[in-house]
């Protein structure tokens, strides 16, 4: 019996020997993958916005416009080389924008060269602004509103008034997403008729227009 016993335990001895000797694959735990969430990024820009700017303005108008001083009938059409044009409008968003103007000569009115004539030119104006962009920094824009153009003669306290449709064009340039450079060519003023004096009279045209290099900033 003792060898019985004894031998049972051989066995079971040899058997815990060899099975921790023994090549014994260690178990594999499984690999779980969890999905990450990927965030999706909203652009918080928008084109919409005030901005504001200031220009060099350059007043022109037409030959005989009916307005040149007495002893100068024909001379070369009237320029106003020294003027100022201040704006602000609302950008609605990337082709739509409503913008105000005001204009005013710093200058002498000046014929064939000359400064001879106290002639200061004003004009305020609202207008509606299409703008087509060209590329990221370069945009085409038309001009069409309302407005009043006014031309005084200080010495002889005359005012000439007309007041109906404007329009213009230009074309802006994007230095930052804040500032922008531009340049526009406006039409003040097209109307057959003027109030002198706050009195209707017939002319044969009042024809005035402004040519306007300027820098603009966004809020």
């Amino acid at each position: 019996m003792k060898k019985l016993t004894l031998s049972i335990a051989s066995i079971v001895a040899m058997s815990s020997l060899a099975i921790a000797g023994g090549d014994i694959e260690p178990t594999i735990e499984p690999k779980i993958t969890i999905p990450v969430e990927k965030k999706v990024e909203v652009s918080t820009h928008s084109s919409a916005g005030f901005y504001a700017a200031i220009a060099y303005s350059y007043g022109m108008e037409k030959e005989r416009a009916g307005i040149t001083p007495a002893g100068v009938i024909g001379a070369d059409d009237a320029t106003w080389e020294l003027a100022g044009m201040i704006m602000a409008g609302y950008q609605i968003n990337d082709n739509f924008a409503i913008e105000g103007r005001f204009t005013s000569s710093l200058d002498d009115v000046k014929y064939d060269g000359n400064d001879i004539a106290d002639y200061d030119l004003t004009n305020a104006a609202i207008y509606a602004k299409v703008m087509y962009p060209i590329e990221d920094v370069v945009t085409a824009y038309a001009l069409l509103g309302y407005g009043e153009t006014t031309v005084e003669d200080q010495n002889l306290n005359d005012e000439y008034k007309s007041d109906g449709l404007q329009w213009g064009v230009g074309a802006a340039y994007k230095v930052n997403k804040n500032v922008s450079v531009f340049a526009d060519y406006t039409k003040l003023a097209l109307e057959d008729e003027y109030d002198r004096n706050s009195v209707s009279a017939t002319r044969p045209e009042l024809d005035v227009s402004t040519v306007n290099l300027g820098v603009a900033y966004k809020f």
